[in-house]
Formats: C-alpha cells, structure tokens, sequence
C-alpha cells in the first residue's frame, strides 16, 4: 500500500474557485438568487464619488446577512468570523472580509432593503405554487428585550438626576467662559469628586424610599449618573428621552437600556419588559405572508394593522386577498372593531371565543359546572342550553354604552332542583351576550362544529413558525434595542424561516 504525502503546506499555481468546493446544491447557491433580485443600486449610489475608503457592495453585505438567518440567525461577530473560515460564506462575499460593526450598521442603516428582502420571499413562494390565500392565521408572541427589571427608573428620579446634571453642565459652561478653551471642558467637579457624588447618590436613594424595588431603583440611577463622569450633556439629552418614553407609555417605571419595551407577562407566567411580534402565516406551506413588533402587552389592537400589512406585501407582488378568505386568530384578537373590520371587508373570520380557548387549554370547569361557559349555543334553535339541558330562549336586545345586549332566560329555573346554585339570589339564570353585532355572531359561530374544524388549522398554521424562530433559530432575546431596530431584528427572523421553508420545498420538488 503507498502512502499519499501530507500536502498541508502546499500552495496552489492557479487560484481556485470555490464553487468548485460547494456542493450544487448548498443554500448560498439560492440565497445567491434571492439577493439578485433585489434592486441595491440606490443603496450603491450613496457611495459613489466619495472620500474615504471603499465601502462594501451593499448586495454582498445582504448576502452574509441573509444566509446567516437561514442558518438559525447567526449574530455580526459570528458572520465576520465564518468570512475567514466558512467556504459558502466567503463565497457570498467574494473573499472580502467586513468587521461586524460593518455588518450591524448595515442592519441597522438598511430596513427598507431587509423589509425587500421578505417581499422577495414572498414572490418567490408566489411563483412555486407555496402560497395558496385561502386560509390564513393571525398570532402573536412575547419576546424579551435586551433589559432587565435592575435597569428601571421613575419620573421622581429623573427629575432629580436631570436638576443634578443641569447645575453640574451650568457649572462647566461658566468655567469655559472663564479659562476658555484652554479649561478642557473638564468634567464638572461635582460628578469627579467622591464626596459630592456621594450625597446625589444619597439624594437618589432618599427619593427611592417609598418604591417597591428600591434597590433596583437605586442602582439603576446611580449607574446612570456614574455613565455622565465622562459626557454630562450626552446622559442629559439620554435623561430627557426616558422622560418623554415615559410619559408616552403612561406606565410608573421605564427600562433604562430600553425605554420602548413594556412589562408584559410571558407564557412561563413571569412578568418581565418584552416585545410583542406578530405574524400572519399561510396555511398551505407555513410561509409567513406579515410579521412585525408592537410594544402592546395584548393582541387587541393588531388584527387590523395586520391585515393591512399582509395586503400591502400581497399587492406589492401581484397578488390580493379573496373576498372569502378564511382568517383565524386566537381570542386575544376577539374584540368589537376586530370582528366588525372583518365583516366589513367579506373576510371568512375563525376568532376564538372565550369557552372555546378554555376547552382548548383542558381548563377544569367541573368546579363551575354553572359557569356561562357550560351553557352550550344552539346556532339552529338560536338558544343557549344549560348543563341540564334546558333551553334559554332570547328574552331582549338593547343598547348599553353604545354596544349591543342580548338576554337569554326562561320561566322553568324556578322548577329546577338545582335553580339556588345556578341563578344564586335571582330568581332566574340570564345568559347576556356583550359587545356589537359582528363579535356576537363570531361567539356563536364558534359554537359550531364546522367553525371549531376549520379553528384548528390555526394551531398548525401560527405556532410551528413561532416554535422554529424560538426553537431552531433560537430567538429567545432580542440583541438589539428599541421598537425599529427590534422590528428589523424580528423581520429577519421571519425572512429566514421563509427561506427555509421554500429551499426545502424545492428541494422536495426536484428530488
């Protein structure tokens, strides 16, 4: 047997290509295709005809960004890192080699670009038959952002930090005048000398006495201050944006590191500051039609936007949601303009009722077996039936505030064995429906049994994108802070579960 030579340091006379070192059918080959057709030159153009050095093609930085979603959302550090040692990666830049803060700004500077980029999966999903528009679900998920409950502060200790940082800047102005330029905009004495610190700290702490997590509040200030030793006007200007973020968000405390997140109770049950993302998924292939983030604790107030978003990436490549379209969202979407929006466009809507999402959590109700949650909905009869089986016919329908009321009861309670626990002190039990028109007839459309079939596309359609994000791509915390730089945090997560989904998909059609 002959033994090869150990060829390690051996160079090579002619350059190699390094496709010819990636197999055919690797994902650089399709993020290749994917980035081509997105339009970069007005990005370019901003770099032509410009001192200093040469800055990176804007189509390349894409490339790397993009191919490390695919790759389970891979941060700045580990990009620049696999541009050295990863062949797929250097092939995607050419052999060039940016720094990761070239590879942040770039994510940073360029939304529009990223916010293309999903169009770009969408039309491409278009065009291989993955998109269907005939049934799609709405959802909503808490992700925690890059704070901590150690970092709050409140408006008494804004206050005083801010009267503090005013004389210390006053002082400082009035030394300039004096000495002149010559001074050194040295920083003032009360934040260098350990004295005087000492008593604003002192000062903070006092202000702090009657909180509840004084000692976080306190150190949150402190570390604060002790950050205006080197730029006062910088930490003062800082001072005044948390005033107004916390004046906007009408809350008692607001987070230091970031002042746009909101205390939000995850699904662990523990209340920490988080963001709260929203998708819209089709249900033919899991693609991800709409995806943005919203500080509101609640899905309330996001259908619409949603809605709006998912017919505004639709349109941009050519297509439309179907008059009859099937939209299914769980009940944290189940509100009066929601249903009435929905009516109003022709949509086919799936919202959870309250019962319903109950029965779908096993939540034990045989404690309550009197609760209006036991009283099932006759959609034929128009009636609700109680545990016993007895009919509640519709007694009256009146305005209350502005929304409808409609009371279900009848006469047999008084002959019922079981009438003082169900009706207690009345002498009759009344079954009321609350709200408009359009949220009442979705309740009683989900009483259905057709309605709960065509619900239960949602569970399959919503949670396993949001169960790869987390899971795969493990996106547990945001890295990045505040709503617009979250938001395009969040878009490329959603990009690259898209990404997958289609490559593996094309690679299940050609294979």
């Amino acid at each position: 047997m002959v033994l090869k030579d150990d060829t390690i340091n051996q160079t090579m006379l002619v350059p190699m290509d390094l496709r010819n070192l990636i197999p055919e059918d690797h994902p650089c080959y399709f993020i290749k295709n994917v980035v081509d057709q997105i339009d970069c030159s007005e990005a370019n153009r901003e770099f032509r005809d410009k001192p200093g050095e040469p800055a990176y093609p804007r189509e390349m930085l894409l490339r790397l960004v993009l191919m490390s979603v695919f790759d389970g959302g891979l941060s700045s550090r580990e990009i620049e890192r696999r541009t050295r040692t990863d062949i797929a990666y250097m092939y995607l830049a050419g052999m060039q080699k940016p720094v990761y803060r070239t590879i942040l700004r770039f994510k940073v500077d360029y939304p529009d670009l990223i916010d293309e980029a999903f169009k770009t999966t969408l039309k491409i999903a278009k065009e291989e038959d993955l998109i269907k528009i005939h049934h799609f679900s709405l959802d909503g998920t808490k992700v925690k952002g890059k704070t901590s409950k150690n970092n709050l502060t409140n408006e008494q200790q804004l206050k005083i930090m801010k009267e503090h940082l005013e004389e210390s800047i006053k002082l400082d102005q009035e030394e300039d005048m004096e000495l002149g330029e010559k001074s050194g905009n040295s920083v003032p004495e009360s934040l260098t000398n350990k004295e005087k610190f000492q008593k604003t700290v002192e000062k903070i702490n006092k202000s702090s006495e009657n909180d509840i997590d004084q000692d976080k509040l306190r150190a949150s200030s402190k570390n604060l201050l002790k950050q205006a030793e080197e730029n006062p006007e910088k930490i003062y200007k800082k001072l005044e944006t948390l005033e107004e973020k916390l004046n906007e968000s009408g809350k008692d405390l607001i987070s230091i590191n970031d002042p746009d997140s909101r205390m939000m109770i995850n699904k662990k049950g523990k209340w920490e500051y988080d963001y709260n993302g929203q998708i819209a998924v089709d249900a033919h292939k899991g693609i991800i039609l709409a995806s943005y983030i919203t500080n509101n604790p609640t899905d309330h107030y996001e259908l619409i936007p949603l809605m709006e978003q998912v017919q505004s990436n639709l349109t941009s490549i050519g297509a439309e949601i179907p008059v009859d379209c099937q939209v299914s969202a769980d009940n944290g979407y189940s509100t009066d303009e929601n249903t009435e929006y929905l009516d109003k466009h022709g949509f086919d809507g799936y919202i959870s009722s309250r019962k319903l999402s109950r029965k779908e959590k096993m939540r034990n109700l045989s404690k309550k077996p009197f609760s209006k949650d036991n009283f099932d909905y006759d959609y034929e009869m128009m009636t609700y039936i109680c545990p016993l089986g007895q009919p509640l016919y519709k007694k009256s329908e009146y305005q209350y505030k502005n929304k409808t009321r409609i009371t279900h009861w009848t006469k047999e309670c008084k002959n019922c064995p079981v009438q003082e626990y169900c009706s207690k002190t009345q002498r009759y039990r009344i079954i009321s429906d609350y709200g408009n028109i359009s949220k009442i007839k979705m309740q009683r459309k989900m009483e259905t049994k057709e309605a709960q079939e065509i619900y239960k596309i949602r569970s399959k359609t919503a949670e396993l994108p949001f169960a790869n994000i987390k899971q795969n791509m493990h996106l547990t915390e945001f890295t990045t802070t505040g709503l617009k730089q979250v938001n395009t945090e969040f878009k490329l997560y959603t990009i690259g579960h898209n990404l997958k989904r289609i490559y593996n998909e094309i690679n299940n059609k050609n294979n």
